[in-house]
């Protein structure tokens, strides 16, 4: 089954508030993952709010976080007590290993992420251990960029893989290009500014015209 999966990337505790406000009172996600991007403005020049502003703003999605990060292992603590089930690292950062144990131990669900220039063959020492991998179509840490089409060949070669891991993509995720998305494997999206521009009901609506067009 499909997912659309809104995003959040806020750099401040009211963007955080008002953007969240906004899914919360969109009906077509009620009882949605959200999943919400960190930076530390190391691994990616940009610095987003941290756990600590998510855990004093109680909502009832299910949360994932992206680590676009350098160390995610001394994250991991913080998702947990801000009520996070899942956590996507990027390949590129440091201790992967550590981090992805930890946080299974730990309980949460966990995932890869890798950015438009890696290859999928740094994933498979990992395979065993993740169950989401996020094909990066941004350039990590900032909205509204133009989406990268090397993302389609990504989320091709690694279904051809046969790993039997969700697939999902993230960045400039629209109506004129999500169909061609899902055709090409991906199991869900990440979507932010498309959602978040306007009225949410409607916008959610054209995804999902777009999609079973």
């Amino acid at each position: 089954m499909i997912e659309i999966i809104p995003s959040v990337l806020a750099t401040s505790e009211e963007q955080y508030q008002q953007d969240m406000g906004k899914y919360s009172s969109c009906a077509g996600l009620e009882g949605s993952w959200v999943h919400i991007d960190f930076t530390d403005n190391k691994f990616v020049q940009n610095q987003t709010i941290g756990p600590e502003v998510i855990e004093k703003s109680p909502d009832s999605f299910n949360k994932e976080a992206h680590l676009m990060v350098s160390n995610p292992l001394e994250w991991i603590d913080g998702l947990i007590k801000s009520g996070f089930k899942r956590v996507i690292i990027h390949i590129e950062s440091e201790q992967v290993e550590e981090t992805l144990e930890y946080a299974k131990i730990k309980g949460l669900e966990v995932g890869l992420a890798l950015k438009d220039e890696t290859s999928i063959g740094q994933l498979e020492p990992f395979i065993s251990r993740i169950g989401t991998i996020l094909v990066m179509s941004i350039i990590p840490g900032f909205q509204g960029q133009p989406f990268l089409p090397n993302a389609l060949k990504k989320i091709e070669e690694i279904k051809n893989k046969g790993w039997g891991i969700r697939v999902g993509v993230d960045g400039a995720i629209k109506d004129d290009n999500i169909k061609e998305i899902i055709l090409a494997g991906a199991d869900f999206v990440i979507v932010g500014s498309y959602l978040l521009k306007g009225n949410i009901d409607e916008n959610l609506e054209i995804l999902w015209e777009a999609i079973n067009d």
